[in-house]
C-alpha cells in the first residue's frame, strides 16, 4: 500500500492533510473492487481522487461551479458536472459504484440525496462513503477545554464548529445506518477511524492552518513551495495517528454499502 501522508501533507493544510491522508488509504485499499463507472458526490477540487484514486473512470458531481473548474484542470476524472445531489442529471442504473468522501455531512436534504445515489446505481453497486459522526462535536479540543472551565462546550464550542463547517448532518453510526438503509442499501462494513486524541489535534490545526486560506486566495493553492512546507515538521507526530489502529468507536464512519436489489 502506497503512502497516503507525505502526498496530502505536500499539498493541503496541516489539518486537511491529517484526514484526508486516513480517508485516502481506507478508499485506496477498495479501489481494485470497484467497477466502473463511478459516480463521486461531492468531487470537489479533485485532489482526494487525484492521490487515492487514480486511473478510475470517475464522474465527479458538485454543486459548486469553481470546484468543478478546478477538478477539471487536473484531469483525473472522466467527467464532471455541476449538480445538486437531490436532483441528480443521470438516468437510473448509470453507475457501477458510487463514492462520496466526506460529503454527505454537508448535504440538505439528506434522504432524497441517498435515495438519489441509490436511484442511479445499479443493483449490488457497492457505495463507499466517509461521514462524520455524533461524537465529533463532543470530542474537539474547543469543547474538552470549555468542559474543564465548568461550560457545556458541546452546545458553545461543538455547535459553533459545526456551524462554521456547514455540518448539517453529524450522526450516531446508528442513525447513519438506518438512512442508508431507509434509501435502499445494505451496510456492509462501518469501521471507526480518527481517534478523539487525534480530533482535538485537528481542531488545533485548524488554527496553525489559517494563513493557507490566504495563500489560497492569492494563489489557488494551499501551498506556496511544496518541497520547504513547514507541514513536513509535523509528519512524526501525524504517521502515529496514520497507522494507529482503528479505534472501537470515533468522530468518523467509513462505510462500505451495497444498493440491495428491488
Amino acid at each position: 500500500m502506497p503512502d497516503y501522508l507525505r502526498p496530502h501533507l505536500l499539498t493541503l493544510p496541516i489539518h486537511r492533510a491529517m484526514i484526508r491522508s486516513i480517508e485516502a488509504r481506507l478508499f485506496a485499499e477498495l479501489a481494485p473492487d470497484l467497477p466502473e463507472p463511478i459516480i463521486d458526490i461531492g468531487s470537489g477540487d479533485g485532489t482526494f481522487v487525484q492521490i487515492a484514486l487514480p486511473n478510475k473512470q470517475i464522474i465527479g458531481i458538485d454543486s459548486r461551479k469553481a470546484n468543478t473548474h478546478e477538478a477539471a484542470r487536473r484531469g483525473v476524472y472522466a467527467a464532471l458536472c455541476v449538480a445538486d445531489g437531490a436532483a441528480l442529471p443521470f438516468a437510473d442504473q448509470s453507475f457501477a459504484a458510487a463514492i462520496s468522501n466526506c460529503v454527505l455531512e454537508h448535504v440538505q436534504p439528506l434522504d432524497q440525496t441517498l435515495r438519489e445515489v441509490a436511484r442511479v446505481v445499479r443493483p449490488g453497486a457497492p457505495f463507499v462513503a466517509s461521514v462524520v459522526g455524533d461524537r465529533f462535536p463532543r470530542e474537539l479540543l474547543g469543547t474538552w477545554l470549555l468542559d474543564r472551565l465548568g461550560f457545556d462546550g458541546s452546545s458553545i464550542y461543538g455547535r459553533w464548529f459545526n456551524r462554521i463547517s456547514y455540518h448539517y448532518n453529524t450522526l450516531s453510526r446508528a442513525e447513519w445506518t438506518e438512512r442508508f438503509t431507509r434509501a435502499g442499501f445494505t451496510v456492509e462494513v462501518c469501521r471507526p477511524y480518527m481517534s478523539d486524541a487525534a480530533l482535538k489535534l485537528f481542531d488545533l490545526s485548524h488554527y496553525y492552518g489559517a494563513p493557507s486560506l490566504i495563500t489560497r486566495a492569492l494563489t489557488g493553492r494551499w501551498l506556496v513551495a511544496p518541497p520547504f512546507t513547514p507541514n513536513l515538521l509535523w509528519e512524526p507526530i501525524l504517521r502515529r495517528m496514520y497507522e494507529a489502529p482503528e479505534p472501537a468507536d470515533a468522530p468518523y464512519y467509513f462505510f462500505v454499502l451495497r444498493r440491495r436489489h428491488d
